[in-house]
């Protein structure tokens, strides 16, 4: 018994210790961070000034802006991301892009290389966004390696900032398949050359990709790409030829409507109802017809799309009150009325 707690007591000793020098060491720790912290804080506060002026070209670069120490470093990120994020020019961008390759180069090779995931994507993030040519062979030697997914994804982004003419053939032969989202956000700001390159090969690409490319075809509007999403509303893919309609429609033009009216007759209700948006872009007098049809459509959505182009047009209240009288689909009469008693006609 004697040795029983003997040994419990020994036990209870190497725990407080042990406890001890647990929190010395968060202590310790925590008192690098807040040192760190203001570190970081009294270079931004000594130097903000200093960097603005320099940006806006009042004063010439000194030496005193190059950071001492990692906290400094980030103090310096911070304000680079700062700029670029609200107060962007090509000067300023090209003032961060000399100051990162001579002077933060070092900082994010380190990290470049670590073995920390999270310090890794930091870096490929930053190459990115201050343009540090100097580390894209680097970045490079990690393409054959074993990349988690992110990794990948901010690869291609540098790719696509400082090595663009590899980045079509990079994103073919990508051994991941991204998400729409993902895609989204890789492309959405791609240079046009580099757009116009995707668009040339978009078969050899996996559909989710496709889709993303003639997405945003749609929010770019630009007329010159009418032609080709024309081209695509052939193509043997249901979800491509109804993008395809869904960015004509963004583009807010169609130049030839008869490419369009075998769509008021597709299978697939969605088709339909795309072309009941687009009917809105030409003169009622023309797309009436269609447009009364659609009325009558087996899909709700349809119908309400059919009536609500027509309501938006100045004589929609009295069309679809004639179309009210004289239909007999009571699917139909409802959804005019439904238009009408929203639109404050009745």
């Amino acid at each position: 018994m004697t040795l029983t707690i003997e040994l419990l007591l020994r036990l209870i000793f190497v725990l407080i210790i042990g406890l001890a020098t647990f929190t010395c060491y968060l202590i310790f720790k925590r008192m690098l961070e807040v040192s760190g912290l203001r570190k970081k804080e009294a270079y931004i506060r000594e130097k903000q000034m200093l960097w603005y002026r320099y940006f806006r070209d009042e004063e010439p670069f000194q030496t005193s802006l190059i950071p001492k120490n990692k906290f400094e470093v980030q103090a310096v990120e911070e304000l680079f991301l700062s700029y670029i994020n609200n107060l962007f020019t090509p000067a300023i961008l090209e003032k961060v892009k000399l100051f990162s390759n001579q002077y933060l180069q070092q900082h994010f090779l380190g990290l470049l290389r670590s073995r920390k995931w999270g310090e890794r994507i930091n870096s490929m993030e930053r190459i990115v966004d201050f343009h540090i040519d100097s580390l894209v062979e680097e970045c490079e030697k990690m393409d054959g390696e074993k990349l988690s997914r992110e990794e990948h994804f901010q690869l291609l982004k540098i790719y696509a900032v400082l090595k663009e003419e590899q980045f079509v053939d990079k994103l073919l032969t990508l051994p991941v398949l991204f998400s729409e989202y993902e895609y989204k956000k890789l492309l959405i700001s791609v240079d046009e050359e580099i757009l116009r390159g995707l668009l040339n090969r978009i078969e050899e690409f996996p559909d989710t990709c496709k889709f993303v490319m003639i997405d945003i075809l749609g929010i770019k509007r630009n007329m010159d790409d009418l032609s080709f999403l024309e081209s695509q509303l052939e193509h043997n893919n249901d979800e491509i030829r109804i993008r395809a309609l869904k960015a004509i429609y963004e583009l807010g033009v169609i130049i030839d409507p008869e490419k369009y009216v075998h769509f008021n007759v597709s299978p697939i209700w969605e088709e339909r109802l795309m072309h009941a948006k687009l009917l809105g872009n030409l003169p009622i007098t023309y797309s009436l017809p269609y447009l009364e049809v659609l009325l009558e459509d087996e899909s709700w959505w349809v119908r309400s799309q059919a009536a609500k182009t027509i309501g938006k047009d100045k004589q929609g209240a009295e069309i679809l009150q004639s179309f009210i009288e004289t239909a007999s689909d009571q699917f139909a009469i409802d959804m005019a009325n439904e238009v009408l008693w929203e639109g404050g006609s009745k």
